[in-house]
């Protein structure tokens, strides 16, 4: 396991308790919030109660209001529109969304998903030629469109009006489209950047629910919106804490029959669903649709009334997550391979590798899988018939997009965010963009960049690591990115017992001392048993939460990391073995 440095600020107890007593809120929470930047105790009420009521005024996005006059004129004079998605989850969720709520007002809607494979990202100018062929007169994007710029003028000469939808960082000129609706255009004054594009559609929709007088119609659709905002792993804070808090709700109690039947294939016990639910079982399967197949699937699955129909595509996305877990497993394997063949590679501070059988639509998965194992940006590229497709991964510190948009010349296309994108190149410009690529970021890195970090949120004392400390945490779900589970740190816990589980790839340990025990899990960390032994002092790095079993809660630490207490190493060092001073831990610590 890296060695990974700890961050943690020491915050003083008076300004600990000066927030407890404001915001009305226990020392741990209030630990917590200083550590994060925030000791305002009006955004700390809203964000513990994040209700309707804090959602902004969709009209104060640039263009809606011209978007909404378009689509309701549309719908009024039975116009062909046409909901142009992305392959993803929040593209299918969007598309979905969108279709659903136009189908309502009776509409005259489809929806087109492009092939990742065979059509690609966004519009091309073949998709775009697609679109003419629907017969349409309005085409609405929902999760991308921001750099279609050549395209849009194709289908403005053919008298299309398009109406964006999109999240995606925009570069310097945006499409001449009839609307362009994106928090990120430079001229747009709406207070929240971090929308996913669900949550972009469902702005739109909430504007046309005012418009319209329809009430809170838009409430209906929450159960979509939380899934892709959740899947598009946006920052959970501000309007997109209150979508999630607020759409999990729904999402237990959906009416809609295809989520109904993906939660029978997936959730058969029938557990609590939590963004955890929603990331790693739940959207894996919405996800496959497109990755191995034709994401319109998904957006059939999402739309469909007919129970017969969800049955069977909701089977076929659960068999079709599990071919790509196989691809997935291949591909990684190779990929590692390569890279512990290479040095050179290793020690560029981007890996770029291409490979010629490499599923388009898991090298993505691929690529952030091998960010998270080696803490380097990773681009994985699929090369046929001379071009290359991609994905990339980044890591804190290193924006992505940027770093394309310095290599610019060398790219056919290229989009995303700062964490992710994806870009199509030419094989013969390969190495030149990864020499170039790679110049920038040995430009805007250095090596500690490159070194993985803990954020540790507060110190928490022996007294804190019970179940009402669990239930206050509980108050800050839910967790996803922008507001991960609260990370802490445990000095000076002995060890009682440690062994390996699950045959020896996880860590299980029960830190104890006079009396006073706690269970603890470290998660593919059992080669860690090898270097600690019982009676060792040491400091955890550990979330904190419920373990239960036969209906009994249980408190647990959820291991991250963990090392000898500094000052056992100091008197290791100075002694020369643990025995000569283990009995200086002798005394109670029960209140450190």
């Amino acid at each position: 396991m890296a060695e990974r440095l700890w961050i943690y600020n020491e915050i003083p107890d008076r300004d600990v308790l000066r927030l407890s007593e404001e915001a009305q809120i226990s020392t741990l929470l209030a630990k917590i919030f200083i550590n994060r930047g925030i000791n305002d105790k009006h955004y700390i009420n809203r964000f513990l109660n994040p209700t309707s009521d804090g959602l902004h005024d969709p009209f104060l996005m640039k263009d809606m209001e011209k978007a909404v006059d378009r689509i309701i004129k549309a719908v009024s004079g039975n116009e062909r529109i046409l909901i142009y998605g992305d392959y993803d989850v929040d593209g299918v969720t969007s598309s979905s969304l969108l279709f659903n709520f136009l189908k309502n007002l009776n509409a005259n809607v489809d929806y087109f998903v492009p092939d990742r494979i065979n059509d690609g990202y966004g519009i091309t100018l073949d998709t775009a030629r697609k679109i003419l062929d629907t017969g349409c007169t309005l085409t609405i994007t929902v999760d991308c469109g921001i750099s279609s710029i050549e395209e849009i003028n194709f289908l403005n000469s053919r008298n299309i009006d398009v109406i964006i939808t999109d999240h995606h960082e925009c570069r310097d000129s945006l499409p001449d489209a009839y609307a362009v609706i994106n928090p990120k255009r430079p001229d747009c004054p709406y207070p929240f950047k971090e929308l996913a594009g669900v949550g972009i559609t469902f702005k739109l929709v909430t504007a046309m629910c005012k418009k319209l007088e329809l009430g809170r119609l838009f409430d209906e659709y929450l159960d979509l919106v939380t899934i892709g905002t959740i899947a598009d792993v946006v920052p959970l804070v501000d309007e997109n804490r209150i979508i999630v808090s607020n759409g999990l709700k729904e999402l237990r109690n959906t009416s809609n029959i295809g989520l109904q039947e993906l939660f029978k294939i997936c959730n058969s016990k029938n557990e609590d669903i939590t963004t955890w639910m929603v990331s790693f079982v739940i959207a894996p399967r919405i996800n496959a649709a497109g990755r191995i197949g034709d994401a319109a699937r998904a957006v059939k699955l999402f739309t469909t009334n007919d129970m017969s129909v969800a049955k069977e595509v909701a089977s076929l996305l659960n068999n079709e997550n599990k071919s790509r877990q196989d691809i997935e497993s291949r591909i990684i394997s190779e990929v590692i391979e390569r890279i512990e063949a290479d040095r050179e590679l290793v020690n560029k501070k981007v890996m770029v590798l291409s490979g010629e059988d490499w599923h388009h639509g898991i090298i993505g998965i691929v690529a952030s899988k091998i960010t998270e194992r080696y803490y380097k940006p990773c681009i994985l590229l699929s090369s046929e018939n001379g071009i290359c497709k991609g994905s990339g991964r980044s890591i804190e510190g290193f924006n992505l997009f940027m770093a394309l948009s310095h290599c610019e010349k060398l790219l056919d296309q290229y989009g995303g965010h700062e964490m992710a994108a994806g870009l199509t190149l030419k094989l013969e410009n390969l190495e030149t963009f990864d020499n170039m690529l790679n110049q920038y970021a040995d430009k805007v890195m250095n090596e500690e960049d490159l070194i993985p970090r803990i954020k540790i949120n507060a110190r928490l004392l022996k007294n804190e690591i019970n179940l009402k400390s669990i239930a206050e945490l509980e108050m800050l779900a839910p967790f996803g990115a922008g507001n991960p589970s609260p990370v802490f740190m445990c000095r000076r816990l002995q060890i009682a017992d440690m062994r390996t589980v699950g045959n020896d790839k996880h860590l299980k340990a029960v830190f104890g001392q006079n009396g006073w025990t706690v269970d603890a899990i470290g998660f593919n960390m059992g080669d860690l048993s090898e270097l600690f032994s019982n009676e060792d002092i040491v400091d955890v790095v550990c979330t904190l939460e419920r373990n239960t079993w036969n209906s009994v809660d249980r408190t647990q630490l959820n291991i991250k990391d963990l090392r000898l207490t500094d000052e056992i190493l100091s008197e290791q060092k100075y002694y020369g073995s643990l025995e000569k001073c283990v009995g200086y831990y002798n005394e109670d610590v029960s209140n450190i």
